[in-house]
């Protein structure tokens, strides 16, 4: 597999090139253009439950889609839903933590489950779990706006909707920014605090303050009564 990934930072998206007969998986809705002899095949990854585990906890597809290039050589192109970068990571034997609605295609092998965040992260307005990839393979994940690694050594506190991944070799707790004032009134909310070594993905963009600063510009119909 070959690949090249465009449109950094803001705009990103990844052209693979497979050999005939090679295959890669992706999230519904990612695939952007390919050559005519790549075959799409949908299921759900894992089996019912752990679709439905995804689904219900991660915000994730049921359903899988994997393209495989038939008798031949061909390209394909993936894209994330919302703008931003995309960072490819090879596992070799390994897991990597994502955060909801981060992955976007990789290889077969690759292992895709949810993981609990904790009770508090009900609170913070990013979900209730992550995606916890794991095995060997390209991996494929994406941010909101561009993104910054910071490798962890000690403590390291991050707001909950700039978390794009991080490695399994870091501790994670929720917790308030600040005490409950702050926490109402500093529009901060809740923030993870990683502790150990490894490495954290952050995204320069929040989902949810994205959303709110945009609602400010919705056009509101007003009664004339």
């Amino acid at each position: 597999m070959k690949f090249e990934i465009i449109g950094k930072p803001d705009f990103a998206a990844i052209k693979v090139n497979l050999e005939a007969e090679e295959k890669i998986q992706a999230e519904t809705g990612a695939m952007v253009s390919m050559s005519p002899n790549i075959k799409i095949e949908t299921k759900a990854k894992g089996g019912i439950f752990s679709s439905l585990k995804r689904v219900i906890f991660s915000g994730e597809s049921f359903f899988q889609n994997t393209f495989t290039a038939q008798n031949s050589a061909g390209e394909i192109m993936f894209a994330p839903g919302s703008e931003g970068d995309v960072v490819h990571r090879e596992l070799v034997n390994e897991e990597l933590i994502l955060s909801r609605g981060a992955y976007v295609c990789g290889d077969t092998s690759l292992v895709i489950d949810s993981k609990w965040g904790g009770f508090k992260s009900f609170f913070s307005g990013e979900g209730l779990t992550f995606l916890k990839i794991s095995g060997s393979g390209n991996l494929f994940f994406c941010s909101f706006g561009a993104i910054e690694v910071v490798n962890v050594s000690g403590d390291y506190i991050v707001d909950t909707g700039h978390i794009a991944a991080f490695e399994p070799s870091l501790n994670y707790h929720i917790e308030r920014v600040g005490g409950l004032k702050s926490l109402f009134l500093s529009g901060e909310g809740l923030v993870c605090r990683f502790s150990g070594s490894g490495k954290v993905y952050i995204q320069s963009r929040n989902h949810n303050s994205y959303a709110m600063w945009a609602n400010t510009w919705r056009r509101v119909s007003r009664s004339s009564n």
